[in-house]
């Protein structure tokens, strides 16, 4: 009887371990999916740190491979809390065509604010599709 229920017990052990790696798996393959376009854009952000650009020319000369959209700052994953005054607008980088970036202008072109939102982004996309998973 003992042995029975340690099979029992055994088994109920090896079906979770069996799910854990199979969530594990695809978690890896959903990172993987945007791993590449968020590598990509840490390294720009390596470039725009180092070099502190002031305005919208200097930003754009560093970056690539986006296409941008005016946003109001509830649209920002991490920007939602800055107030636009009224000569300032902001600006959404999507980098790679998925990694936002999203910076506040003023009515010249400089640069008031800029919010690394494709951190918040990845984060997001893997918590939902692993829930999705679940």
């Amino acid at each position: 009887m003992k042995i029975i229920l340690y099979m029992h017990i055994v088994k109920k052990i090896l079906l979770i371990i069996m799910i854990l790696l199979g969530l594990l798996t695809v978690g890896l393959i959903v990172i993987a999916g945007d791993f590449p376009a968020y590598i990509h854009t840490v390294q720009l952000e390596e470039q725009w740190t180092n070099t502190k650009p002031k305005t919208k020319a200097e930003l754009e000369k560093i970056l690539d491979n986006y296409f941008t959209r005016i946003i109001k700052p509830s649209g920002s994953l991490s920007g939602y809390k800055h107030k636009l005054k009224d000569n300032e607008i902001m600006v959404q980088y999507l980098i790679a065509q998925k990694m936002p970036l999203d910076v506040v202008y003023d009515h010249e072109n400089n640069i008031k604010a800029l919010y690394t939102s494709y951190k918040h982004q990845t984060n997001n996309i893997i918590f939902h599709r692993v829930m999705m998973m679940l």
